[in-house]
């Protein structure tokens, strides 16, 4: 597993390009629209990191 971090801008534009590359596979590529699908489920769960320089009263 890796871990990749992403500005909220790099994120959108990630979702936005694979939405676009998930539009190109038809049936017979059923396998990888399965796999595009589960990225774009992950990119949507995405939360960001709790701020380390934020300061708890």
């Amino acid at each position: 597993m890796y871990t990749v971090h992403l500005t909220d801008e790099e994120l959108e534009m990630a979702r936005h390009g694979m939405r676009a590359f998930l539009l190109n596979f038809g049936h017979d590529e059923a396998d990888t629209a399965v796999v595009i699908r589960a990225v774009l489920a992950r990119l949507a769960a995405a939360q960001p990191e709790p701020d380390p320089s934020a300061t708890v009263d």
